[in-house]
């Protein structure tokens, strides 16, 4: 046993004038009086009783002894000599499944509640003679406070602790892993979590203290609400369930338009082992805000909701001219038959396509660029292309394309317009993409001659023919009915978040479930944030093995010293005042 304060043992020697409070006795004060037969009675009973009282007077002063032995002892601060005095960071599973509910039927707490309680019973051991800091994993690492000795600090950071709407990723993994390897000898790295997957690559080094398991779960892992091909009102919804129910159970699925009421309910069968997945026909699909619901108790109740959107359907209108318009025509007129997407027309396009010489169109792309022009100077003669390579990866216009499959045949020497954003170039710098405005015109130029080289026949026509006519337009990134928390999002367009708060025009990411509202130039769009993460819904216990089990948890042996000692005057006081009263 070792002492953290041993100077407080001092304190015992209190023990010695208290032994002598008790033995001393108190000469009686001498009273005349008229009688002395009714005290001689008196007398006569106190001195039966005087062996029974001096047992009662030593109990007491070994009561108290006790308290004051323990009180000593307790502000001494005694600890086992075995106990670790490395300090100690808690880090806390705060991913979506810790709102899942414990217990085989799920009438236990949810597993945050569960880990804040060990994790409180971990810094009550800790008896402020050692040093810990408080952090959540979810989509990353997020420190909630310092290393501190203070107990008081700890437990108000754990009472701030909120499950987060994004799942564990690698990135969490990774810091996990370099606080482990940076803390060393030093220092002890302990993960509260609810033992489910989504941790491979943790480093040994850290420690697991796993929670009560989960009831089974059930919930959705893809869902997705678009237009029918070929129509304008129908749309397709499909779904993707699993669950980790352990005999075949069934269940409703309700699909409903947030302001029109419900669309669609069917029964669903989940059986064991497998996952659930069908498509469902909507024939009159208003656009905004939907919700996909699986009517099933279980675990969790977050990846039983899944909020979509659906977007007006508005092609982008596309004009072709030029010499060899046919191959363009049937380009988009194969885009305005799967979807909507392009729509081919003869006047008043948003985008214009075009081969050779630019147009007096805001919009255009240009391929096969030729002569003089605003949007490039130069041309004289050919160049040779041999390898291609992108200067802003995942640009809209090039994201799809394999620019290195690619055959640039008929590219010349060009030099864009000052101010040209170039996408793509050769592996001798010469631009091959590039985007340009001059005098309030927008111009995709490609440099590249189509009839050449059969680029009409390649996959990649297509995919550069919409992504140059989408982002022309200003219609932005595609945007799916839902995406995944986590992931990163460019909607077009600033952003409304589900809570109200809004989000600049850019790349961000979605970090909660609900409605979103993004506002582009082809008009509001909704879509949704859902979990859509396996090792989210799938509560199996498959994650990390327990390791945690030597943390020291509970409270510390002052605690209880102090608990024996105000138990002994507690005693002692109800003797005091019998003894009064006898």
């Amino acid at each position: 046993m070792n002492f953290t304060s041993p100077s407080f043992l001092w304190m015992l020697a209190a023990l010695a004038p208290l032994a002598a409070a008790y033995f001393l006795k108190v000469r009686p004060r001498r009273f005349p009086v008229n009688a002395l037969f009714l005290w001689e009675k008196i007398f006569q009973e106190k001195k039966a009783s005087s062996l029974f009282q001096r047992l009662r007077d030593l109990f007491s002063l070994l009561l108290l002894a006790l308290a004051l032995g323990a009180i000593a002892f307790a502000a001494a601060g005694p600890r086992p000599a075995s106990q670790d005095k490395r300090d100690l960071l808690i880090v806390i599973d705060t991913s979506p499944s810790m709102r899942a509910k414990t217990g085989a039927d799920g009438s236990g707490k949810d597993g945050l509640e569960d880990a804040k309680d060990r994790a409180r019973d971990i810094i009550r051991a800790l008896n402020g003679t050692r040093r810990a800091a408080l952090a959540t994993a979810s989509g990353e690492l997020d420190f909630l406070s310092h290393a501190s000795d203070s107990p008081k600090d700890l437990t108000d950071a754990i009472s701030r602790l909120q499950v987060a709407d994004v799942p564990v990723g690698p990135q969490t993994v990774a810091a996990l892993n370099s606080c482990a390897k940076g803390a060393g000898s030093a220092g002890r790295v302990l993960l509260i979590t609810d033992g489910n997957p989504g941790w491979e690559g943790l480093d040994p080094g850290v420690e697991i203290m796993r929670l009560t398991p989960s009831a089974p779960n059930a919930g959705f892992i893809a869902a997705d609400l678009d237009r029918k091909p070929g129509t304008t009102r129908g749309a397709v919804f499909f779904y993707r369930i699993a669950s980790s129910v352990k005999q075949e159970t069934s269940a409703e699925l309700e699909l409903r338009h947030d302001e029109m009421g419900l669309a669609r309910l069917v029964p669903v069968t989940l059986k064991p082992g497998e996952e659930t997945s069908d498509t469902l026909d909507i024939d009159d699909a208003t656009p905004g805000r939907w919700t996909a619901e699986l009517k099933f108790p279980d675990a969790l109740a977050t990846d039983n909701v899944v909020a979509l959107g659906l977007a007006e359907p508005k092609p982008v209108t596309v004009k072709v001219v030029g010499p060899q318009p046919l191959f363009f025509q049937r380009c988009v007129e194969s885009f305005a038959q799967t979807g909507g997407m392009l729509s081919l027309v003869d006047e008043g396009a948003d985008v214009t396509i075009s081969q050779g010489s630019p147009t007096t169109d805001p919009r255009q792309v240009i391929f096969a660029p030729t002569g003089e022009s605003p949007f490039w100077t130069g041309g004289a003669g050919e160049i040779e292309v041999l390898a291609a390579e992108s200067k802003i990866p995942g640009h809209p216009v090039t994201k799809h394309l394999d620019l290195e499959a690619m055959r640039f045949e008929g590219a010349r020497d060009l030099t864009p317009v000052a101010g040209a954003l170039i996408l793509a170039a050769s592996e001798t710098g010469k631009p091959l993409i590039w985007k340009a405005r001059v005098e309030g015109r927008d111009a995709l130029v490609v440099n590249l001659d189509p009839s050449k080289g059969e680029f009409f026949f390649s996959p990649v026509f297509p995919a550069l023919v919409h992504g140059a006519a989408i982002d022309l337009s200003g219609r932005g990134p595609a945007l799916r009915s839902a995406h995944p928390t986590g992931s990163r999002v460019n909607a077009g367009g600033p952003v409304t978040k589900p809570d109200g708060g809004s989000i600049p025009d850019g790349d961000f990411t979605v970090s909660k479930f609900g409605h979103y509202l993004a506002t582009t130039q082809a008009g509001p769009r909704w879509f949704g944030g859902a979990l859509f993460e396996r090792s989210e819904t799938v509560l199996d216990g498959s994650g990390p093995a327990d390791s945690g089990a030597s943390v020291e948890r509970g409270y510390p042996i002052s605690f209880w010293l102090l608990l024996l000692a105000i138990a002994m005057l507690v005693i002692e006081f109800l003797l005091y005042h019998r003894r009064k009263a006898g």
